[in-house]
């Protein structure tokens, strides 16, 4: 029992509390809940994964609050998620599950999708190239934790590009969309690969006129032709940027260039990667031009599109006459006579090789490029800079093709006429096109023809890169994982993990065995070292570190032998989290009010106890109290409440010690029926007329509060009929007596109809008179109706 010194002392506290309370929310009385905001409303979860969700109160004054805290949390389906008290949704298996948040009545879901973890995934391509318009797939497959397959797990991924304006990405499906590169990302849990995209990545661009000589206000067109690696050709003069150096001289619009001023300019044609450029020279006065600028001949011809012999036009043009043909009248000289001779615009083949020729009159000169039996680009089909073959397959041989590209643009198969040479015949043997691989290692295929060499690398199993998996891992103590290096053969990767040699930085942290399965040893970071080939490779590794860790409670009450289980969730670099809880260091305070054992609190006799757990350098500390509780107590037992009213409840605890303990802030509060009464820290709101009542829980204690609101025992008008003409207007007075005989004019809340709105129609009390007739209104207010009677006469 109380003494009666104290029991005074508390009364009087009380009505000191409940006074200021009152005051500060008196204000509020007319502050609603509008609404619950949730910071997600979808989550995709792996198996042991959680994450945690904040619920925010919006409220009709347009303030708002967290109400994380506050909300009941419910799970459709506790066997796939659970959501705990402080927002955080736990994955336990594969399903799917939907989590219902509550406060004051107003509820959202979250829709929670549980996959199984994905501990590795893995690309059938390295990179992809793409013409606009083109489609290629890229397939994914994923391991799970519990080593099953998924082969088609292109279909469930995340896609992404880096370059939406490059490339698109549906369902593992690239599309190329514009000249570029891109990044293609696709994730599958926390497992995520990247593929490289070249969108149009040509490999040279041509323009068919190199040199033009313009007249002020001329215009001149020039064709630009784009070679992909492939060796096939594209028109892309509208395609391609057009700049120009000096734009007052001249400039360039998908091919059309035109002269503005006297001078010269550079302009330059950029599609993809490459770019070719243009001298132009503007002229006042006159300008020469050539009928061809290029020439592609043989000494002795056998095709009759390519002749020993070609005749040049020359032609003079002026701003205020005709063009005039000059050819006779120029003076035409070769840069080298050994290849070409020329007189009065006929070029003679003399030799292989390449001249330029120069026409010359009044001031002005035009060149043209000739080539004799001379290539101007050698092409091998589906070859870059590298080829891979390898003894153990179907590439041990090899097909190649050459084509000669001619300054006219012809082409041709010179396949065989080329000239093969390879600088390690013992590697690699070539001959007329056909690669045959007789052991691994590195050679140098040169291919000559038409005064034109091309050199590509051949490896036989050498691999274009080695590359680590992973660029960081993170491992528990006591836990495993696989480092695994990737050899890269041009567009195929090959796990060659076993033929590394494998080594730790620091083995007291992370183990690494012959095969590169990582074994965490002690809290820290080491760095795992793969050496190939030659070649080394990284891998830093994080053992039983996190970034952040959290209890999924920081406050627990306790009855002597009772125990709770606290769940630690460890949170690394990469965002991964794990439950840590058997794994952390567990330390009491006081292991005779409480002791712990992996996460496991169990309560020894009364008193208070700090629970500390440290994991991955990180520490977190739970409240523990232990029959601390011998009774709780609520400031009335009973309230009787209006709508809208709100009224403070304080809940009184009493210590084992005698002492006492506001917990009003700290207690769990219900409400059995939210559509009459709302409770939220002790204040208690009134919704709606009913009954209900209020639960408030501390510890293993609990009490409840009985509320009434608005029980009536009359609902009057002060009018209970009423003579009316069109177009008057009448205000009638409705007022509630409720049980404690305190009476309130209730019109504006009451709900107020009209039997026949053509003769009176009613708003909040306020009758209009409509047209000739009689009609009945009715007053409804807190389950109980009166009526008044209206009488609408002609005027």
């Amino acid at each position: 029992m109380l003494k009666p010194r104290l029991t005074k002392y508390m009364v009087m506290m009380l009505v000191l509390v409940l006074s200021i309370s009152n005051v500060g929310l008196a204000a509020a009385a007319d502050k609603e809940l509008s609404k619950i905001v949730l910071s997600k409303n979808e989550l995709s979860l792996e198996v042991g994964d959680s994450t945690s969700v904040t619920a925010t109160g919006v409220y009709s004054d347009n303030t708002s609050q967290s109400v994380t805290i506050s909300s009941e949390w419910n799970s459709s389906n506790p066997s796939v998620a659970t959501a705990g008290s402080t927002g955080t949704v736990s994955a336990k298996a594969e399903g799917e599950a939907t989590i219902t948040v509550i406060y004051q009545g107003k509820q959202e879901t979250i829709h929670v999708n549980v996959t199984k973890k994905v501990k590795a995934l893995s690309k059938d391509v390295q990179k992809l190239d793409l013409r606009i318009g083109s489609s290629k797939k890229i397939n994914l497959t994923a391991t799970y934790s519990d080593n099953t397959v998924e082969e088609a797990a292109a279909k469930i991924a995340e896609w992404s590009s880096s370059d939406d304006k490059v490339a698109t990405v549906v369902n593992g499906e690239v599309t190329g969309q514009s000249a570029g590169t891109a990044v293609i990302t696709g994730k599958v849990g926390k497992q995520s690969v990247t593929v490289d995209v070249n969108v149009e990545v040509v490999k040279r661009v041509d323009v068919n006129k190199k040199q033009i000589n313009l007249l002020l206000n001329g215009q001149d067109d020039v064709e630009l032709t784009a070679t992909y690696p492939d060796g096939s050709t594209k028109v892309v003069t509208e395609l391609a940027e057009w700049t120009t150096s000096n734009e007052k001289v001249a400039d360039a619009i998908k091919g059309k260039i035109k002269g503005y001023a006297a001078g010269s300019a550079k302009i330059t044609a950029t599609y993809g990667t490459k770019s070719v450029t243009i001298d132009v020279d503007v002229d006042l006065t006159s300008k020469l031009s050539a009928s061809k600028q290029s020439v592609f001949l043989r000494v002795d011809s056998t095709n009759p599109e390519s002749d020993s012999t070609a005749d040049i036009v020359l032609t003079a043009s002026y701003p205020d006459s005709a063009d005039k043909p000059v050819t006779d009248l120029a003076t035409w000289t070769s840069s080298n006579e050994k290849v070409a001779t020329v007189f009065k615009g006929k070029i003679t083949a003399v030799g292989s090789g390449s001249t330029t020729i120069k026409a010359t009159h009044s001031g002005k000169t035009v060149e043209i490029a000739v080539d004799v039996d001379t290539a101007r680009y050698l092409d091998i089909d589906g070859v870059e800079d590298k080829v891979a073959m390898s003894l153990a397959d179907n590439t041990k041989t090899k097909n190649l093709v050459v084509k000669a590209e001619y300054i006219d643009g012809s082409k041709e198969t010179v396949t065989s006429k080329a000239t093969w040479t390879s600088n390690n015949a013992d590697v690699v043997y070539v001959s007329n096109g056909e690669l045959i691989a007789y052991k691994s290692g590195t050679a140098t295929i040169t291919v000559a023809y038409g005064g034109k060499t091309v050199k590509f690398t051949v490896n036989v199993d050498v691999a274009d890169k080695y590359e680590m998996e992973k660029k960081k891992a993170s491992v528990a103590v006591g836990g495993t994982f696989a480092a695994k290096v990737f050899a890269v053969f041009g567009e195929i990767s090959k796990d060659v993990s076993e033929d590394a040699t494998w080594s730790s930085s620091s083995e007291k942290i992370a183990e690494v065995d012959s095969k590169g399965n990582v074994t965490g040893v002690a809290t820290g970071k080491a760095t795992i070292t793969a050496k190939i080939e030659g070649k080394t490779l990284t891998l830093p590794v994080e053992v039983g570190m996190a970034s952040d860790l959290e209890a999924d409670e920081n406050f627990v009450v306790l009855s002597t032998k009772e125990t709770k289980q606290i769940e630690l969730t460890a949170t690394d670099e990469d965002g991964l989290t794990k439950d840590v809880s058997s794994e952390a260091t567990w330390k009491s305070s006081n292991a005779r009010v409480a002791d712990v054992k992996k996460g496991v609190i169990t309560a020894n006799s009364s008193g208070k106890a700090n629970i500390t757990a440290e994991y991955g350098s990180k520490k977190v500390t739970i409240q523990v109290e232990v029959d601390v509780i011998s009774r709780i107590e609520a400031s009335v037992p009973a309230l009787s409440l209006k709508s809208g009213d709100t009224e403070n409840l304080t809940v009184t605890v009493l210590l084992s010690d005698g002492s006492e303990r506001d917990v009003t802030d700290k207690a769990e509060w219900k409400t059995n029926n939210y559509k009459v009464a709302q409770v939220s820290k002790g204040a208690v709101k009134a919704i709606g007329s009913g009954k209900a009542k209020i639960t408030a829980k501390y510890g293993s204690k609990s009490v409840t509060i009985a509320v009434d609101v608005d029980t009536l025992k009359y609902l009057q008008t002060d009018k209970v009929t009423l003579t009316m003409k069109p177009g008057d207007k009448a205000t009638v007075i409705a007022t509630a007596t409720f049980a404690d005989g305190s009476e309130a004019d209730v019109s504006k809340p009451a709900l107020w109809k009209s039997s026949r709105i053509a003769t009176a129609s009613v708003k909040d009390g306020v009758i209009q008179a409509n047209g000739k007739g009689k009609a009945t209104i009715t007053v409804t207010y807190a389950g109980v109706k009166t009526k008044v009677t209206i009488v609408v006469e002609a005027k």
